[in-house]
């Protein structure tokens, strides 16, 4: 028992250390991706794989507000048609490069999410964004790993194991869908507020 005590006080200790700046960065970028109607694509392996469909999910479907365009998000995570052909026809590391590369516009967020910060399919697809004028995010482990300094912003979770690094990144996931839900809902009632003038 005492060990479980002693994780809740560790994450509750983790999330407290996250860095608000950092977050705002990532939020602005958001932002700006919405307001003008880009894409946002995420993405991740294993544990973070889960966390990027869920995260897309909630952007898609849980941001909705009458008036107002929806968050246009696709997790990279979910073709295994997809991903299976082009591990085995090629290598794994070009799962997500690939799928991007097909769809991929200036001005589109790309989002890695990788507790090392240096999974090479990962890191592929952010170079690819790169290249193509995409922004690009990093919700990331304690140290940060390759991706700290390949992308725009990025957020560490400062955690002690992977398990709780993977915990930080599905709350941050859920902060930052309450926020785009607010940017949402403020556009929406600023589109209502210029159609009635």
């Amino acid at each position: 028992m005492e060990s479980i005590i002693n994780y809740f006080a560790e994450l509750e200790q983790m999330m407290r250390a996250i860095s608000l700046s950092d977050l705002k960065k990532v939020l602005g970028i958001l932002e700006e991706g919405y307001h003008n109607g880009h894409r946002i694509f995420v993405m991740g392996n294993g544990g973070s794989a889960a966390t990027a469909s869920h995260f897309a999910l909630d952007l898609s479907k849980n941001t909705i507000m009458p008036g107002a365009p929806r968050v246009k998000a696709i997790s990279l995570t979910d073709h295994v048609p997809l991903i299976t052909a082009w591990s085995n026809d090629t290598h794994y590391e070009h799962i997500f490069a690939e799928q991007l590369a097909n769809m991929i516009e200036p001005g589109d967020v790309v989002i890695g999410i990788s507790a090392s910060g240096n999974s090479a399919n990962v890191i592929n697809a952010v170079k690819l964004a790169r290249q193509n004028r995409a922004a690009t995010i990093g919700l990331l482990g304690a140290k940060g790993g390759k991706l700290k300094d390949m992308v725009d912003a990025y957020v560490l979770a400062p955690g002690q194991n992977i398990e709780q690094e993977e915990d930080a990144h599905m709350i941050l996931t859920h902060v930052i869908t309450r926020h785009m839900r607010e940017v949402v809902s403020t556009y929406a009632q600023t589109l209502a507020l210029a159609g009635t003038n």
